[in-house]
């Protein structure tokens, strides 16, 4: 016979054991990121509001794993010998004076709308390390090797600060990760998750192909094309079963666990969330426009993930995309990789994502970042006609909401090897982000224990967002 809970419980009172199995009911797998839970339990400091603070209603990052070549993409050097300047010639970006790889036709027709900023920097030669920093705004202070092994020591990703900070109304999770984390062989690497804000606050994984015809969320247990009347019946359920029980609604763990339960179901439920995952009933031109491949169609999810509401959606270029299998990590083949594999699929997603907010209305409310965690060295390696890591110097594009567009921020030297002028930390990436998002980047948010946690130790790029 089903039950509710353990009957023989002395004088009606309910031990943790049983609570936690009234908890751990399924309802037929109801059992989301427990981000579900209190949302803003902390507040940044209030800002002052410039014409940008908070200008961006939500913010779509598009990570390119591994490096790209800042000489071969946003930075190229036309007059530096061919060993650095590399194989490909530059064209005229539709802001004047400013030119990008030929390999970026597509990209350059937004400049006028973009910022460029050419002189990132920071001092970690990995990438673990590398990517740690451009997420949270922090140095890792442990090893190479300690990277590697995501813990709940670690800085939290700006994604879930957001989350905490400032979630909006939904429906859909606040801070989402397309389609995997970028892990290892053997571990999973530090500052993709919530790190100390706990589990509530790390994001929702879409897994799987988004290339695939019939893409749905693996981690979402209802199929796109399941009847919502099923979803609605089950909070139905939800309810009749909270409402006989009197003694399990009087402690803070079975609201924690009413307030988890019913948030699943407003995500499964939602039109807005199914119509989003579905990418089967999108027409085929439609994904066409973005590229049928893994990094085009994660684009085109995570744009499709704002809409649902989402707050912070971050697409992750993965090492499986190309025949190389190396992402942007082009320690070999630097010039067909760039060529073939890697620069005109992240054109074509680019342009298609910018082209459909700007038709839409979104663009001024959406904050599109283009970033990695370093560049690639300007003197090509001879033997393998490859670049190495370079984290001396290296391009990030920012366009949407709340940046002004139209502007170059930074040079770069002759080689494009170190800035010279108005070096940029991570730290200034991330309080650019904060501030477009209506976050102060000067506040604070508290762990799991109540310890404080600065946001960011930068400050926003000024000229960016004015």
């Amino acid at each position: 016979m089903f039950t509710l809970w353990n009957t023989s419980a002395r004088s009606g009172v309910l031990d943790r054991r049983e609570l936690l199995r009234v908890g751990g009911l399924g309802m037929a797998g109801l059992s989301l990121p427990l981000l579900t839970s209190a949302r803003a339990t902390a507040s940044a400091k209030a800002a002052p509001k410039s014409g940008s603070f908070g200008k961006a209603k939500n913010c779509i990052i598009l990570y390119l794993s591994g490096g790209p070549a800042q000489l071969d993409t946003f930075d190229p050097k036309p007059d530096a010998p061919v060993d650095i300047r590399g194989e490909f010639g530059t064209i005229q970006t539709s802001l004047p004076g400013v030119r990008f790889s030929d390999l970026l036709p597509l990209s350059a027709k937004w400049m006028h709308k973009s910022a460029l900023v050419r002189t990132m920097y920071h001092e970690h030669n990995d990438h673990g390390r590398g990517s740690y920093w451009m997420f949270t705004g922090y140095p890792y202070l442990g090893s190479v090797s300690d990277v590697n092994s995501m813990s709940r020591a670690d800085m939290p990703h700006m994604g879930s600060c957001v989350a905490k900070l400032a979630p909006g109304a939904g429906p859909m999770f606040p801070f989402a990760l397309v389609p995997h984390r970028m892990d290892v062989a053997g571990g999973r690497r530090s500052g993709q998750f919530a790190g100390s804000l706990g589990g509530k606050y790390d994001p929702l994984l879409t897994g799987g192909n988004p290339n695939d015809d019939a893409f749905k969320l693996e981690h979402l247990p209802l199929a796109p094309n399941e009847d919502a009347g099923v979803v609605r019946r089950r909070l139905s359920l939800v309810d009749q079963l909270n409402a006989q029980a009197g003694a399990l609604n009087a402690t803070a763990m079975s609201q924690a666990i009413h307030e988890n339960q019913i948030k699943a179901l407003e995500v499964l439920s939602s039109p807005k969330v199914r119509q989003a995952v579905d990418l089967s009933a999108v027409a085929k031109d439609e994904r066409e426009r973005y590229g049928r491949n893994l990094f085009g169609q994660s684009v085109m999810l995570g744009r499709r993930l704002l809409d649902a509401g989402a707050r912070l959606v971050q697409c992750n270029w993965q090492r499986t995309q190309g025949k190389n299998g190396f992402a942007w990590d082009t320690h070999w083949n630097n010039f067909s990789a760039h060529k073939e594999d890697l620069v005109p699929p992240f054109d074509l997603a680019f342009h298609a994502l910018m082209t459909d907010l700007e038709k839409t209305g979104k663009l001024d409310e959406t904050l599109v970042v283009v970033a990695a965690e370093f560049g690639r060295s300007p003197k090509v390696t001879r033997s393998n006609a490859g670049r190495e890591h370079w984290p001396d110097c290296y391009s990030v594009l920012f366009a949407g909401g709340g940046i002004r567009g139209g502007q170059v921020y930074g040079q770069s030297d002759k080689n494009a090897a170190y800035p010279a002028t108005n070096p940029t930390t991570p730290a200034d990436f991330t309080a650019t982000i904060y501030h477009c998002l209506g976050i102060d980047p000067a506040g604070e948010t508290h762990d799991q224990v109540g310890r404080p946690i600065a946001l960011s130790k930068g400050t926003p790029i000024a000229p960016l967002v004015g």
